[in-house]
């Protein structure tokens, strides 16, 4: 076996080796047993969201948790179409639903921080949820999310689902939610073995202590994206606070997925553009983070010596039949805990499309340029504070 192979085979080995970790955490689903119910704050950033923002609303205005004990904050970030408008109408029907209005972004933070940091700084609960201006939320959201913070919990990832289960979608919109499904499985997984990785600003909830411990998005603040998994790993990095998931389907959102590739490719590598930063926060993240880049770069690159009769044709089954095996058992228990075996039969096409893919997104999302809502962001101001001490 020559040293080519064994670097090939280590690459696929740790990265199945991760998965199949959290396939185990999958096992051992986290759940809710406090009966507390402290005063929260539902903190939502929204930049001409006056198509979205009613909806969200509704949700939030319906829930089974006590009105006096929650009220809704919605961020405004600078729009301009009728989003303020629309929050007015509900806040003059509901005392605990608020309008903050924000003109300009101040240095030192980037647009969503800023919203979710001014939000917060008007906000009056112990604990805050988060969720987008564009996700649909239960009524049942708040209560059961809190449920999870028990004594020593300072965050609660939830569970999140582009689109749902029996809702006409296109191709493109079902790979999405698949793929989507796939990160939330990894997520829930790691974080039963106490080794939380990622989250999403869809549904999200923290300890204001929690926050206010790491200075909230002080450290941050210049990376466009991260108010869920950069925010995550500094609390688990350099706090005491332990990190859980809510799997209970009352507590699950809904969000929409994107309709055009060039906005779904502008996201993931808005996504992606954490990953870097991972290396002065959680090195073995940002290891294994790379680990995965580098298996799927090495089945097109073992296809191609192949093709070429550099290397054998086993040298590119074997690694490949491994990864997509753990692949498929861990989003395969994935879609059984969150109830969406329907998405189980994408993927093929998935596991397929998803080795380019893995490869445009991370070496895109590595430079940091994309355009989101409306603003262009480079790879400049991305990485502007990159070797400052930590």
């Amino acid at each position: 076996m020559t040293i080519f192979t064994l670097i090939i085979y280590l690459i696929i080995g740790i990265y199945s080796a991760g998965l199949i970790l959290f396939l185990i955490g999958l096992f051992f689903p986290q759940k809710g047993s406090s009966t507390r119910q402290p005063f929260v704050s539902v903190v939502v950033a929204a930049r001409n969201e006056a198509d979205n923002i009613g909806a969200c609303l509704d949700g939030l205005i319906q829930q089974t948790y006590p009105e006096e004990l929650y009220e809704i904050i919605i961020v405004s970030d600078n729009s301009v179409d009728a989003t303020d408008q629309i929050v007015t109408e509900y806040a003059r029907k509901k005392r605990n639903v608020h309008l903050l209005r924000l003109n300009g972004v101040p240095d030192g933070l980037t647009p969503k921080k800023n919203a979710i940091t001014r939000g917060i700084q008007h906000s009056r609960g112990e604990i805050i949820l988060t969720t987008d201006a564009d996700c649909l939320v239960k009524n049942t959201w708040v209560e059961t999310m809190i449920s999870y913070f028990t004594d020593g919990v300072g965050m609660v990832v939830g569970f999140s689902q582009l689109g749902q289960k029996g809702q006409p979608q296109t191709l493109l919109e079902k790979l999405q939610a698949f793929d989507f499904l796939s990160l939330m499985a990894s997520a829930a997984g790691s974080s039963s073995l106490g080794i939380p990785l990622a989250a999403s600003g869809q549904n999200l909830a923290y300890r204001r202590d929690a926050f206010d411990a790491v200075g909230g998005f002080a450290q941050v603040g210049h990376r466009v994206s991260g108010d869920d998994v950069l925010l995550l790993q500094l609390i688990k990095q350099r706090t005491d606070w332990n990190i859980k998931f809510a799997y209970s389907a009352r507590a699950h959102n809904v969000t929409r997925p994107e309709k055009r590739v060039v906005d779904l490719l502008n996201q993931r590598i808005r996504w992606a553009s954490n990953g870097p930063y991972q290396l002065f926060l959680n090195l073995p993240f940002f290891s294994y983070i790379l680990t995965t880049f580098l298996a799927n770069v090495s089945i097109i690159l073992n296809l191609i010596l192949a093709a070429g009769g550099v290397v054998p044709w086993a040298l590119l089954y074997n690694p490949w039949v491994i990864k997509i095996t753990c692949e498929f058992l861990l989003t395969l228990k994935g879609a059984l805990v969150f109830k969406r075996t329907d998405l189980v039969k994408y993927f093929p096409l998935w596991t397929m499309l998803q080795i380019p893919y893995v490869l445009l997104v991370g070496l895109l999302g590595s430079l940091g340029n994309f355009n989101w809502k409306g603003r262009e962001h480079r790879i400049r101001k991305q990485y502007l504070k990159w070797g400052e001490k930590r």
